[in-house]
């Protein structure tokens, strides 16, 4: 089949790079030999989902044989209230990437650009290569930042969606008040500035560092679109759930292109009492901030850089070639994400862990530095 493949498969899709998930905990232990191993490679919320979510979810199970409601509604209506955003300023996905996806499918034509920075997260990158749209990743800055001039240089009559990760993701850098001002300022007439908020929640642990607050951004400048999940702080990585808020004409596009019934109803009934647990969101990031202090303090070995964040995760830069390093946490039960896909070779990311977790995580990896 390789004749027919290369024959009759766009090119643009022959030379992607598809996304490598992590294989599971049980399957790694079962070929390893291990048990107890700690999975630190995902971003996930160590302290699990919202206790109001889980409480609503056995309700839901007896309506399991009815679609869900493909508007999303009640919980349309929930973000609105909660964000104060007017109703057609939200549209609801199978988290925050179906949205991303959505939004190059339906605003960019075939030569236009996707523009973003090379340190940013890989979705952004493959939501434009899968839509066969250019993608133009602009020089970061040495600690792997949005190099908030470069990023303008880059922009073009082409430019379409220019898309931000604040807190980014895998460094966890954030974009300023000033900063965002200031690509706004630059922004081509006919482009959107994208934010990529996952990580928002976590960055208000963090209120003596100046970064950029999406939401007031849209309130006063249409062509701003902010994308939010609920995977992250509230912990509903597994029933996929995320939303656009954005200009209501950007995102009556969307529909036109997003699957119906791409929600589901336990998603919509869990976010929906997600939003209202303020305990757990600010004990995860209470937590995520404690944990990564601990990180940058304690994780040390020759040539070692441990990046600030203000998201649920670091980056490493080992000073080395990271993949023997990732090998030999494996061996010892860590699992990290290697960096390599990112551009970044040297680089592993350490998501945040339970607080029992934690001392054998950098225990682990400061013994495999050190080797």
């Amino acid at each position: 089949m390789t004749d027919w493949f290369d024959a009759h498969i766009p090119r643009h899709v022959r030379t992607l790079d598809a996304y490598q998930p992590g294989k599971p905990v049980e399957e790694l232990e079962r070929e390893l030999g291990i048990t107890g191993a700690i999975k630190v490679a995902s971003n996930e919320n160590p302290l699990g989902p919202s206790p109001k979510a889980l409480a609503v979810l056995p309700a839901a199970l007896a309506q399991l044989h009815l679609y869900p409601d493909a508007g999303g509604f009640a919980l349309w209506r929930a973000i609105v209230a909660k964000l104060g955003l007017g109703l057609g300023q939200i549209a609801l996905g199978n988290g925050s990437n179906d949205l991303l996806y959505q939004l190059v499918l339906a605003t960019c034509e075939p030569t236009d650009e996707v523009v973003s920075h090379s340190c940013a997260f890989l979705s952004y990158r493959l939501a434009a290569q899968v839509a066969g749209r250019p993608f133009i990743a602009a020089p970061t800055t040495p600690d792997l930042a949005c190099d908030i001039d470069a990023l303008i240089a880059a922009f073009t009559p082409q430019t379409k969606l220019v898309v931000l990760g604040s807190p980014n993701n895998p460094t966890g850098s954030v974009i300023t008040q000033a900063g965002a001002a200031k690509v706004l300022a630059a922004l081509p007439a006919r482009a959107l500035l994208v934010f990529d908020e996952a990580y928002t929640e976590y960055a208000a642990a963090w209120p003596e560092i100046d970064h950029v607050d999406g939401l007031a951004l849209l309130r006063a400048d249409r062509r701003v679109v902010v994308l939010r999940t609920f995977s992250k702080i509230y912990g509903l990585a597994g029933i996929r759930i995320g939303f656009a808020a954005g200009d209501q004409a950007v995102l009556d596009v969307l529909g036109r292109v997003g699957r119906t019934f791409h929600v589901s109803s336990l998603a919509q009934v869990a976010a929906i009492a997600a939003l209202e647990d303020g305990a757990h969101v600010a004990a995860s990031a209470r937590h995520a901030r404690a944990q990564i202090e601990r990180f940058r303090a304690e994780i040390k070995g020759p040539s070692v850089r441990v990046l600030p964040s203000l998201a649920n995760f670091v980056l490493v830069d080992c000073g080395r070639p990271s993949p023997p390093i990732y090998d030999a946490l494996l061996k010892r039960g860590v699992i990290v994400r290697p960096m390599a896909a990112w551009g970044l070779p040297n680089a592993i990311r350490v998501s945040v862990c339970k607080d029992s977790e934690l001392a054998r995580v950098i225990t682990t990896i400061n013994e495999v530095l050190a080797a």
